[in-house]
Formats: C-alpha cells, sequence, structure tokens
C-alpha cells in the first residue's frame, strides 16, 4: 500500500487542477499550413472558448502570445491554490529566482557527429527536411498530443539532463529560455499516468500506420479532452524556475513523519543555504539509482522537474558545453566535423550518469 507521502510525491509533477470543457465540444483540429510545435494545443483551447469553427490559421505569434497567457494563468492558480506560503516555502522561491535551472540535451555519443554537421540540434521534421527519413525516438502519440515533431527537447532542472537519453550531455545557454515552453512531464508520461492510457499500444498503432480515435469512450483514443488536459501545464521560460518552486513546496508539504518525509524536509531546508549552484540542483533533482528501498527512493524523490521544448533548431552558437565519455573524446575530437567546435567539446565528469 502507498503512504501518503508516496502518494503525494507521486501527485506532486501535477501543475494544475483540471478545468473540465462543460460544453464536451469534439471539434476536430483545423489544418494548418505549416506544422507547428504547440498548434494542437492552441487550437484545443481556441475551440474550448467556442466550439464554432475560427477560420484565421494559427501562425507563430499567436501560439507564443496564447502560451504566454496560459502560463500566467498556470502560475496565478498555483499562488492561489497554494497560499499563504509559510517563511520557509517564500525563501525558496526568491531563493531560486535567483538559481537559473540548468537546461540540458541528452543524446547518444554516435549522434553528436548529425548535430556538429547540422550545426545544432534540429527537430525531426527539419531533420527530415534536409536528410529525408531518419531514425527518431519521438513518438508519434506525442506528435498528435502537442507537435513534438516540430520540437528540440531539453530537461530543465536536472543539473547532467536525463541520462536515459544518452552519454552524451549537451549544456545550453539561459537564454535559449526565451524561445522555449515547458511540461512538468513527458507526452507519454502525461498519457500513461494522468489520463491512464495505454500510451505504448497507442504508439504502437500509429507505428503500423494506424489512427487513433477521438471518442472519449475508446481506451486508446487522443482527442479534444486529451489536448484541453495537457495545454493547462505549459509554463514559459520566464515561469520555468517559479513552477519548479511551486512543485518542491507541494512535495515538502507533502512529506510526512516518517524517516522518507524527514529526510525530504531536511534536504528542503539544505536547498535555502546552498549557494553553489551544482550542489543545489543536484540536491533538487537527484540523479537517477537502481535498486533503492522504497524508503530511499522515497526520501530521494525530486523536487521538481520540466521538459523543455523548443521551436525547430537550436543553433550550436546557443552550446555552452558538450560532454563526451572520456574514453570517446580523443575519437569525437577528431571528426572532420568537430573541428570548428573543439573548443566547446570536453569529457564528461566522472560524477555525471
Amino acid at each position: 500500500m502507498k503512504t501518503a507521502n508516496t502518494r503525494t510525491l507521486a501527485a506532486s509533477a501535477l501543475l494544475v487542477v483540471v478545468i473540465a470543457h462543460a460544453a464536451g465540444a469534439q471539434a476536430p483540429l483545423s489544418k494548418q499550413a505549416t506544422p507547428l510545435a504547440g498548434a494542437p494545443l492552441v487550437e484545443t483551447r481556441r475551440t474550448a472558448i467556442d466550439a464554432l469553427a475560427f477560420d484565421r490559421p494559427l501562425d507563430r505569434e499567436t501560439i507564443r502570445k496564447w502560451m504566454h497567457i496560459s502560463s500566467r494563468c498556470t502560475l496565478a492558480e498555483f499562488e492561489l491554490f497554494l497560499a499563504p506560503l509559510a517563511p520557509d516555502e517564500e525563501k525558496l522561491l526568491a531563493k531560486i529566482a535567483r538559481m537559473p535551472a540548468p537546461i540540458v540535451n541528452r543524446l547518444p555519443t554516435d549522434d553528436l557527429r548529425g548535430v556538429l554537421a547540422s550545426g545544432g540540434l534540429l527537430s525531426l521534421r527539419e531533420e527530415e527536411k534536409r536528410k529525408g527519413q531518419v531514425a527518431h525516438t519521438t513518438p508519434a502519440v506525442e506528435n498528435d498530443l502537442y507537435g513534438a515533431f516540430d520540437c528540440v527537447f531539453a530537461s530543465v532542472g536536472p543539473p547532467h539532463g536525463s541520462p536515459r537519453y544518452g552519454d552524451a550531455i549537451i549544456r545550453l545557454k539561459d537564454s535559449v529560455r526565451e524561445n522555449g515552453w515547458a511540461t512538468p512531464f513527458s507526452g507519454m508520461h502525461f498519457l500513461f499516468a494522468i489520463r491512464h492510457k495505454d500510451a505504448r499500444k497507442m504508439q504502437q498503432l500509429l507505428a503500423e500506420g494506424k489512427s487513433l480515435s477521438s471518442k472519449p469512450t475508446d481506451p486508446l483514443s487522443l482527442g479534444f479532452d486529451d489536448r484541453l488536459h495537457f495545454s493547462h501545464y505549459v509554463v514559459t521560460e520566464d515561469h520555468w524556475n517559479r513552477a519548479l518552486a511551486y512543485q518542491a513546496i507541494l512535495v515538502l508539504r507533502g512529506a510526512d513523519d516518517s524517516p522518507a518525509g524527514r529526510r525530504v524536509r531536511a534536504r528542503f531546508q539544505s536547498l535555502l543555504t546552498e549557494n553553489d549552484p551544482l550542489r543545489f540542483w543536484e540536491s533538487f533533482i537527484p540523479a537517477r539509482e537502481e535498486d533503492l528501498s522504497t524508503e530511499e527512493a522515497a526520501a530521494r524523490a525530486p523536487f521538481g522537474y520540466l521538459e523543455g521544448k523548443f521551436a525547430e533548431k537550436l543553433s550550436i552558437d546557443d552550446f555552452t558545453a558538450i560532454e563526451v565519455p572520456r574514453q570517446r573524446l580523443a575519437e569525437v575530437l577528431a571528426w572532420p566535423e568537430a573541428r570548428n567546435y573543439r573548443a566547446l567539446i570536453r569529457a564528461k565528469a566522472e560524477s555525471a550518469p
């Protein structure tokens, strides 16, 4: 049986309360002349305010403006539902505002060669424009949900990124956030853990060339309600750190008086006095470890996480460092594609997973 602590920790990634679509409209998405990241979410929100069709196609500027509006609403809801904040909670908000969250892309070292040749990280659609059909890991179900094929991804918070995506690290300038948006989890996790759907089966159907139903009664459907729900998790760049702080406050409030809960509270306190950015974020989001006991896993629960999404491309000019496994450093530096970027390339620290 899950304890109250683990239940709260599992729920702490949720950014907002679900707002239901009272009219129940299931209007189809309008066709966009050019696919745009985030467009399915904006189209759904536009339909939610009036089920009649809107004739004007969405453009990048409209999508961007909607994301800022949605993000402000999300943060305002957090402020309302969490108020009043305790003094230590206020301190974390102030502290994290001065501690920009690391923005990191992870990928297999072998894929780094293509990044260097392209001059940056490309969305799947941009890669296919340049190279034709390419191997990729972006789930088609996430493209149906919010336009993932037009996104470049990066983790926001973990100091060394998410190792499950590869053994090489690309560290990004904080300024890239000006052109990004984020959600507290991936689309696959959202469909599985929040919408309680078999996301893997949905992905398999798409891989077989089949379409997903939009009927709410179909357990493998992906439709209006799913996009509407996901749209309420969007947070834009100027709110990323506050969103992470609010997630941490939820974790803190859910910590019970068990040994794991006491360690969570002690780790929260340590954040208030930690001035080294690396140590701060290593404590905020501890590295994943295998075979932990239930108590140890609860004690090391992350305080928050965001998956950053950027439209189409992140240039190498936006990189601050490229880190590869030490045993492959000489090989990578010898690649012809690396010639102009050797100053950025270095060995990954032993402590980095």
